[in-house]
């Protein structure tokens, strides 16, 4: 099962390079992070980080790596950081003591109780 597994990863990420080679994909890309240059799951949990990666929230697919609705709207991207991307891709779990990610996967702080904040 585990070579079953890491043959459609290794055929996904083949296919996935081919669209993140395009002109128009680099062209984006670079546009959505000079509009978004803070780490968006930072930023909404009161965090400044650089992003530097530009997720696509509906992974590419051989089923819609053809799609522009899916791989060229800018409403499917998320600017992320180097660490909130690795988070997102290799299912680390790890935060910051002081952080977390919620049921959405977004990140964000943890308030203690005797501070009496709801949130950020």
């Amino acid at each position: 099962m585990q070579f079953l597994i890491m043959s459609f990863y290794k055929d996904n990420r083949a296919l996935q390079k081919r669209f993140y080679d395009t002109k128009k994909w680099k062209q984006l890309r670079k546009a959505y992070l000079i509009e978004h240059p803070i780490c968006e799951r930072c930023e909404a949990a009161g965090i400044v980080s650089v992003a530097e990666h530009v997720h696509h929230k509906i992974e590419l697919t051989e089923e819609n790596v053809n799609n522009p609705l899916i791989t060229l709207n800018p409403e499917n991207l998320e600017a992320l950081c180097f660490d909130c991307h690795r988070k997102e891709h290799h299912n680390l779990s790890e935060v910051a003591d002081d952080l977390f990610f919620d049921e959405n996967g977004n990140l964000r702080k943890k308030v203690e109780a005797n501070q009496g904040a709801i949130g950020f």
